[in-house]
């Protein structure tokens, strides 16, 4: 299995980044992601977040959790509360984004596990265009 693929797309009419990744997970190859995402004019360190999982295996150890957590600590801080929804289809993604959820250590970022984009997209806002998101999701994982 190759190494970390990702891609994102900035939905600023949202307030929403959505996320597609595949191949293997690291540690470092995902804080490469998040520092080329940050870097981005349209990043709001107040955005919620689609992660979509559900093409990778993880192979960041539970201790990296703690290492991310550090990462984003001293990259931005949120002003306000913000959702992070993890869509995940195998135990492996399953496992790793239950540990990632219970180790969370900012107090502003909410964090859910779902195995649907619809569910995923439901919880972060009820008002969000499904079929959109969904399109953008399907354009990501194609690119």
């Amino acid at each position: 299995m190759p190494l970390l693929k990702s891609n994102y797309k900035i939905l600023k009419e949202y307030n929403l980044i959505v996320e597609s990744h595949s191949g293997k997970l690291d540690l470092d190859s995902y804080i490469n992601f998040v520092k080329r995402t940050i870097h981005d004019p349209l990043f709001s360190p107040n955005t919620n977040y689609l992660i979509d999982l559900r093409n990778v295996v993880v192979i960041a150890s539970i201790e990296d959790i703690s290492k991310y957590n550090d990462f984003i600590e001293d990259s931005f801080k949120c002003e306000r509360k913000r959702k992070i929804a993890l869509l995940t289809e195998t135990p492996n993604q399953m496992v790793f984004s239950t540990i990632f959820k219970s180790n969370n250590t900012q107090k502003l970022k909410e964090i859910e596990v779902f195995s649907t984009p619809i569910a995923a997209t439901e919880w972060l806002n009820s008002n969000l265009n499904k079929n959109e998101i969904l399109d953008v999701l399907k354009a990501l994982i194609l690119s």
